[in-house]
């Protein structure tokens, strides 16, 4: 950068864009007597873990009059009581903008949903053949997601991510560490860190481990640290899944690293 004076000075600052990993908050019910308690239910035990985490909020499953009763103040400062810091709002309501502004958060676009074709059952007779053509041409030009392999250990302050398919890890995740990833997560060693699976909100996700003393396991948004994990899961081998919204943990054997 060259100055008036013709001095030369290296630049202050440099904007780059880059992909992060972040806790979204899906806002299905507004009254406050409903949404207040249920976040302190789902937040209040784990404020160490999520203590100055970013937060966006996504507002839409709710109705435009829902979201007009929505009291962003009191929402942030209650999401700070949890430890939780709220960046922005992610809502295709353009009434919404001034509010959110005003209360000094960003404001992102909703998420375009993927252009996937569900394929009818084959079972109506007056299918045309031209039809079950295209329905095959459909079936083949669908992508399958890619899985993740890390051969080497997560160590503490590493985090891995899988955004569209499944994570495996042929080693450990060590106390510290972060992985995540939109499908299942395979861990050949010791889980001692945190693993994220379904992210995307794909809740038949489940999370295998050799070992698993976890410091948090969460899917598809509905998280457990290790405090809540039944004693004897702990250093077992385990599957991880969602159960009518509830968290399980299944033992399948035992597991001594070598």
């Amino acid at each position: 950068m060259r100055q008036n004076n013709g001095e030369v000075v290296s630049p202050a600052l440099e904007v780059k864009g880059s992909v992060l990993t972040i806790i979204t908050l899906h806002i299905m019910e507004t009254q406050p007597d409903r949404l207040y308690p249920q976040l302190e239910k789902k937040f209040g035990k784990a404020q160490a873990f999520f203590k100055n985490a970013p937060v966006i909020l996504d507002l839409e499953e709710i109705d435009k009059k829902g979201k007009a009763e929505l009291d962003f103040g009191l929402l942030v400062n209650t999401l700070r009581e949890f430890g939780l810091v709220l960046v922005g709002v992610r809502s295709s309501d353009a009434f919404l903008c001034e509010r959110v502004v005003e209360a000094g958060l960003g404001l992102l676009p909703p998420v375009k949903s993927r252009s996937s074709k569900i394929v009818q059952d084959d079972t109506e007779e007056s299918e045309t053949q031209s039809e079950s053509r295209d329905r095959k041409t459909d079936n083949e030009s669908r992508s399958v997601a890619p899985t993740k392999v890390i051969n080497q250990p997560v160590r503490s302050g590493q985090q891995v991510f899988a955004p569209e398919g499944d994570l495996v890890i042929l080693s450990s995740v060590n106390a510290g560490a972060e992985v995540l990833a939109a499908g299942n997560i395979h861990i050949y060693g010791a889980l001692r860190g945190r693993a994220l699976a379904g992210i995307n909100g794909d809740s038949t996700s489940r999370i295998f481990s050799l070992q698993s003393d976890p410091e948090l396991i969460a899917i598809a948004g509905e998280y457990m640290v290790n405090e809540s994990l039944d004693q004897n899961v702990l250093n077992h081998s385990a599957v991880f899944s969602l159960s009518d919204g509830s968290l399980k943990a299944q033992v399948v054997g035992s597991f001594t690293p070598t």
